[in-house]
């Protein structure tokens, strides 16, 4: 093939296949993204895109804002590119053409992968601070608590006197 362009085309075929959309049946298939991610990147020419990190950013931010946990997306991500390659493998002679592909594949599952860290991560550190929030409120209760039985007991005292 040669041609980056005719290269993205003859992926694209392959796309029913690699998402098993049979078992999905009009949704979308889980993967889709990170198949999709994969036509941008050759269609690219295998050169970096900058709209690839914005476009599988917000792709995996859905996803885990759905409820889909980082390993379930991982997990899809990993399934898509095991997918590609026999599919990949199976379709083209050249190569060439086939190292093209398999790069390209390589490079959307590593920023999958440095997206879904950089949301583990927002996610842990807002955890903390969840977590350090309401240690905070517990013990500024446990001060007024603290307060009001004091004054309770100091009460108590002066009525009985």
């Amino acid at each position: 093939m040669g041609d980056d362009v005719d290269l993205g085309e003859a992926v694209r075929v392959l796309r029913d296949e690699v998402l098993a959309t049979v078992e999905h049946g009009d949704r979308d298939p889980p993967g889709a993204e990170v198949f999709d991610a994969v036509l941008r990147t050759l269609a690219a020419g295998g050169e970096s895109v900058p709209g690839l990190d914005l476009a599988l950013h917000d792709a995996v931010a859905r996803r885990l804002a759905w409820g889909d946990s980082e390993e379930v997306v991982l997990s899809d991500a990993e399934l898509v590119f095991d997918r590609l390659m026999i599919a990949v493998d199976r379709a083209f002679r050249d190569p060439a053409d086939r190292m093209v592909a398999i790069e390209a594949a390589t490079q959307v599952a590593a920023t999958i992968a440095r997206v879904v860290a950089l949301a583990a991560v927002a996610r842990a550190s807002r955890d903390r601070a969840a977590l350090l929030r309401e240690a905070l409120a517990q013990r500024q209760l446990r001060e007024v608590l603290d307060k009001q039985r004091s004054s309770i007991v100091r009460l108590e005292r002066e009525v009985r006197r």
